[in-house]
């Protein structure tokens, strides 16, 4: 029998859950919020009705990435403090129905979920599991195997696979394609001149982007228009390049001590859950 983990981008959603209702308006509506996140995660329990739940949230904005490079997710707005309230009352749900998450200080949440695989890996390795990453941050694209898919939507789950086809490079060279084009919402530049599509050429063709720094001068062998800028351009980088590099890869070595036994979940679980919300009349 398949054991079935949901890694869950808690943060994620909750800014979701609070921006799809609260956009733009002046009365924050948290009980709309809150059902709608709840609703979010049933959606997907349905479809693969997994054995274990683990919520993973963000600590907070003061992580290693932002002492290596303090430009890092600098181009976002400032979190509102009706957000960070709406996520503390998520946190004090969850605690009042006894529902463990997870959140480390110094980094993100991205790093628990990669850590959480690793440890899954090594403890139910003789084992037939899957794990889902529920989320649609790309980051976590590097993180896809045939054991770990991430759910981006009802519609929408990513495998290796699915991966080359929709971005043209398998999920082992998800960093490097980032690496050259860069990352907008992390505020990671990029080598200028090369976008996505440039980048899966480079990388289909030289290799990670250690091949393509030692093999420059076959670049212009390549179909690539502006060869010689992007020469140029890869060249003044090298010393940002590591950076980058270590700010878009995820963590696995983080010391997590979990029993998985008490992330186990089953019907009763969201039965609970909605019991409550209908109860004191939150949104559906």
């Amino acid at each position: 029998m398949c054991k079935v983990f949901f890694l869950i981008d808690a943060t994620l959603y909750a800014y979701k859950s609070f921006y799809i209702i609260n956009y733009k308006k002046k009365n924050i509506d948290f009980k709309k919020s809150l059902s709608i996140f709840w609703n979010m995660i049933f959606s997907k329990y349905k479809f693969c009705k997994p054995n274990y739940l683990l919520f993973i949230f963000d600590y907070d904005r003061n992580n290693f990435r932002k002492k290596l490079y303090k430009k890092y997710k600098s181009n976002r707005k400032k979190v509102p403090k009706e957000l960070i309230f709406y996520i503390a009352s998520i946190k004090l749900f969850f605690d009042t129905f006894g529902i463990k998450y997870l959140s480390y200080p110094e980094v993100e949440g991205d790093d628990v979920i990669g850590s959480l695989i690793y440890k899954i890996k090594s403890l139910f390795l003789d084992q037939n599991y899957l794990i889902y990453i529920l989320s649609y941050d790309k980051d976590f694209l590097q993180l896809v195997n045939d054991k770990v898919h991430l759910f981006i939507s009802n519609k929408e789950i990513l495998n290796p696979k699915c991966i080359y086809n929709k971005y043209g490079v398998y999920p082992n060279l998800i960093k490097d394609l980032l690496v050259l084009c860069g990352d907008k919402s992390d505020n990671i530049p990029g080598i200028k001149g090369i976008g996505i599509k440039k980048a899966t050429i480079l990388i289909n063709n030289i290799g990670n982007i250690e091949s393509i720094y030692q093999n420059l001068y076959k670049i212009k062998y390549l179909k690539i228009s502006n060869y010689n800028n992007i020469i140029r351009n890869l060249k003044l980088n090298i010393n940002k390049v590591n950076l980058w590099y270590s700010l878009i890869n995820i963590k696995l070595d983080i010391k997590i001590n979990i029993n998985f036994c008490k992330f186990k979940v089953n019907n009763l679980f969201f039965f609970k859950i909605f019991s409550f919300l209908k109860k004191f009349s939150f949104y559906r």
